[in-house]
């Protein structure tokens, strides 16, 4: 890459004869809503899990190790614990932590808990059913928290690791409620105190992953006539480390990082950026880059204004909710873990279709033996009133049909007992693919997951890497499916 001109290398053919090229799809940008890109003015980044990606589970240890230094040496932690080490296998981004009972929850689109644990032991269907029912849960109310990074994943495993001990006696004086609020505390600390951020800079081979199409897909859309901006939350020292570590000397007409975006915000403090108005503070020595500010400042610096400017973050809330709803601009989720869930599905493309196959066909038995049960209920009916007015063997015939009715509804029920068994084994079988302990990020067994319904709900569009932008025409148009409901499928 360092030898080659981006804007010399082949601009791929996005539109063809009317219809859009099939690319791999861990390189496919997925519309959800519509999106003109002619009419797009600037496009803006986050910078940590969007311009940047960090080796796992290499980061994720550094963020535990520092989180449990704290804590034993600021709260009087177990020095033991500084014996244990994360688990990358442990949790997903999407679930819920209840702080106050010490679980952790994967929800569906309907906000209901459909797996749990407590600390690392999983609970049963009983269990997760006598806590919350089968009620909506509220996880922004009282002490729950979302886990909508990969940055707070270690927070998982470190909250559960800690819900052990106090289970196991070894935190006398508190209680799940404080471990919580601890571990929220350490984690905070570790990225804030600068410690942390020192390391990775120092050790940024180490931590932070090179996308070598990066810069030729930001060279693209700048090259089109797009304003690029960043806005993050780290502050200028830790973003100039990682963003010069990506670009710098990458393409020799950008020789520098900055060279590739009009604006640089840092110390952002999403998602207040989008909700009030803070002042911006322009930083010493630094060309079109500030501290703060808000959004409405930015489209006037930019000129553009709701659905003129595209954003790019991976943070469901801090970027993508609050950027689309508060501002309305256009909003695009970056999903890093994405290309590997859909290699997973890929693989598993058979099994997929008979888990489908079998669900269709236990829905059908299930439907055609409550048919059979009306039917049954009424034949019985019908020989209580016919009774003292027919033949007997008009009663007869009715009770012969009635036993027949009866032995297929107890044929389609033994199916459909047999298939629900088939269909859990294959379930599980799928989803401990992508996670033995949670399944898949987006969804659970035909369930769409709260993270799954956030996407939809929020996000305009969503890819796996910034690269994949190089793919897209930056004039024409993504198109998302033509949303239909159920009576307009037939």
């Amino acid at each position: 890459m360092k030898n080659v001109i981006p804007s010399l290398l082949p601009v791929p053919r996005f539109i063809e004869q009317g219809e859009q090229v099939r690319l791999p799809h861990a390189r496919q940008v997925f519309p959800l809503r519509n999106i003109h890109f002619r009419d797009v003015r600037a496009v803006g980044f986050d910078m940590d899990y969007t311009l940047s990606h960090y080796k796992s589970p290499e980061i994720e240890e550094l963020a535990y190790c520092h989180s449990v230094r704290l804590l034993v040496a600021e709260k009087g932690y177990p020095a033991r614990l500084l014996d244990t080490h994360f688990d990358p296998a442990f949790a997903i981004r999407g679930l819920v932590l209840d702080g106050s009972r010490g679980n952790l929850l994967k929800l569906d689109s309907a906000r209901q808990v459909v797996r749990a644990c407590h600390g690392s032991r999983p609970l049963g269907r009983e269990e997760v059913d006598a806590i919350y029912g089968r009620r909506r849960l509220v996880s922004r109310a009282g002490a729950f928290r979302s886990i909508d990074t990969l940055f707070e994943i270690p927070e998982c495993h470190l909250f559960a690791v800690l819900v052990d001990a106090l289970d196991g006696g070894e935190l006398p004086g508190r209680d799940c409620l404080q471990v919580f609020q601890d571990v929220r505390w350490a984690i905070d600390s570790a990225h804030r105190n600068g410690v942390m951020k020192a390391e990775i800079l120092a050790n940024r081979d180490l931590y932070i992953l090179r996308d070598p199409d990066l810069p030729t897909a930001l060279d693209r859309w700048k090259r089109a006539g797009k304003k690029l901006f960043v806005v993050s939350n780290s502050e200028w020292t830790f973003t100039e480390g990682v963003l010069s570590f990506l670009l710098d000397g990458q393409d020799p007409a950008r020789p520098l990082w900055t060279d590739y975006f009009d604006l640089v915000v840092v110390s952002s403090r999403k998602p207040v950026f989008f909700l009030e108005t803070p002042p911006a503070e322009p930083l010493p020595g630094q060309k079109a880059a500030y501290s703060g500010g808000n959004a409405l400042w930015m489209e006037e610096l930019l000129d553009a204004r709701g659905e003129e400017i595209l954003y790019v973050g991976d943070h469901i809330y801090g970027d993508i909710l609050r950027s689309k709803k508060n501002v309305s601009w256009h909003t695009m989720l970056l999903i890093p873990e994405l290309a590997w869930q859909l290699e997973q599905l890929e693989e598993q493309a058979t099994e997929l279709q008979d888990f489908l196959r079998l669900e269709s066909a236990r829905r059908k038995s299930e439907i055609r033996a409550s048919l059979l049960e009306n039917l049954y209920k009424r034949n019985r009916e019908h020989r209580h009133l016919l009774a003292p007015r027919v033949s007997h063997e008009a009663l007869q015939a009715l009770d012969l049909e009635a036993r027949a009715m009866k032995d297929e509804i107890d044929a389609s029920r033994t199916a459909t007992q047999a298939q629900a068994l088939e269909i859990a084994s294959l379930d599980a079988r799928l989803e401990s693919t992508f996670n033995a302990r949670w399944g898949s990020i987006f969804r659970d067994g035909y369930e769409q997951t709260r993270f799954a319904d956030q996407i939809q709900t929020y996000a305009c569009a969503y890819t796996g890497r910034i690269s994949n932008l190089y793919l897209v025409d930056p004039s024409t148009a993504l198109y998302a499916p033509v949303p239909t409901l159920p009576h307009e499928r037939v």
